[in-house]
């Protein structure tokens, strides 16, 4: 099930995380992973959440309607100035690889009141997953962030 994730069920996801072993790769997303919670208080923006069937979180996204600013300029082709951006998307090391990062990502979409999707995948793997569910490199110029994925 996915839904707005509160506030308690968030801190007690950032505690199982703090006390779960992860490799060295899982650590650099780690530290992404609490940049977030630390900006967490501080956002309007919702984050939406996966449970499993005992209710436990096992994922996270938060996506928003955004407008072509200084970093998005020099993405060619962007016909409209809104866009919905993915900026977090998480999921557990326990549960990857078992499509409940893409169920994330298409409720998203779902809830996207736009036509242009952009994701910003954190590293390699995330980039290749995004690939993997129909994302592609976006059209950059400059020095657009080389990483910034579209779905159209």
């Amino acid at each position: 099930m996915i839904r707005i994730v509160k506030r308690q069920e968030f801190y007690m996801f950032e505690n199982k995380m703090s006390t779960d072993e992860f490799s060295i790769s899982d650590e650099v997303i780690m530290e992404t992973f609490h940049q977030f919670i630390d900006d967490y208080e501080d956002d309007e923006i919702d984050v939406y959440g996966y449970f499993d069937n005992t209710g436990e979180l096992i994922g996270l996204i938060r996506f928003s309607e955004e407008t072509v600013d200084y970093l998005f300029e020099s993405i060619d082709n962007l016909p409209n100035s809104f866009f919905t951006l993915i900026g977090v998307l998480f999921v557990h090391p326990n549960y990857r690889k078992k499509g409940f990062g893409k169920e994330l990502v298409e409720f998203a979409i779902s809830k996207a009141t736009t036509e242009e999707i952009i994701a910003d995948p954190i590293d390699i793997e995330a980039s290749n997953f995004f690939n993997s569910i129909g994302f592609s490199l976006c059209n950059n110029n400059g020095d657009c962030d080389k990483w910034l994925m579209c779905k159209r």
